[in-house]
């Protein structure tokens, strides 16, 4: 069984995210995996045909093939200018964001563990109506999800994927 975490999310109207690091299905840049010297960098992306109304764009990263019950969020970035058209590869250290499963606010690299396979990271831009999401410090990924229901004006999904390493 292949869990898709968006096929029952609120429906929305589809736009364009690509990427030149990878393709949709592919594998993942090596610089994307978490390693001994850092967290890696987020790859670059690039949206298009935003709905007309998009004032902000928010981008997830999620692991749905994570080892754990719920899967894991790599990134939550939030409050993304709608003009930007894309982010530049290592954006995920610097742009605002709540933090993920593993507490941190900015991106951390995928590191499937050894015995786990081929893991897919379901990448997201949601279009929002609003330039800012009202939400505490510290809110949660699920949180996000819900507060995004009623700004939520087109989502647009990259899934890449990255290997474990053999058991």
């Amino acid at each position: 069984m292949s869990y898709d975490p968006y096929a029952l999310a609120f429906p929305a109207p589809a736009f364009t995210l690509s990427s030149r690091e990878f393709a949709a299905g592919g594998a993942l840049p090596l610089t994307a995996y978490a390693g001994d010297d850092g967290p890696g960098e987020s790859p670059e992306l690039t949206w298009s045909a935003l709905p007309q109304g998009t004032r902000s764009v928010v981008v997830t990263a999620f692991d749905a093939d994570a080892p754990i019950p719920g899967g894991l969020w790599h990134w939550v970035a939030v409050d993304i200018p709608a003009g930007r058209g894309g982010l530049e590869h290592g954006a995920g250290a610097v742009l605002p964001a709540l933090p993920n499963s593993l507490g941190v606010a900015a991106w951390s690299g995928v590191k499937p563990p050894p015995g786990t396979g081929v893991h897919r990271l379901f990448v997201c831009a949601t279009a929002l109506s609003v330039e800012h999401l009202d939400l505490p410090p510290g809110a949660s990924p699920a949180m996000l999800q819900i507060v995004m229901i009623p700004h939520t004006l087109g989502r647009a999904i990259l899934v890449g994927t990255s290997t474990a390493p053999p058991a």
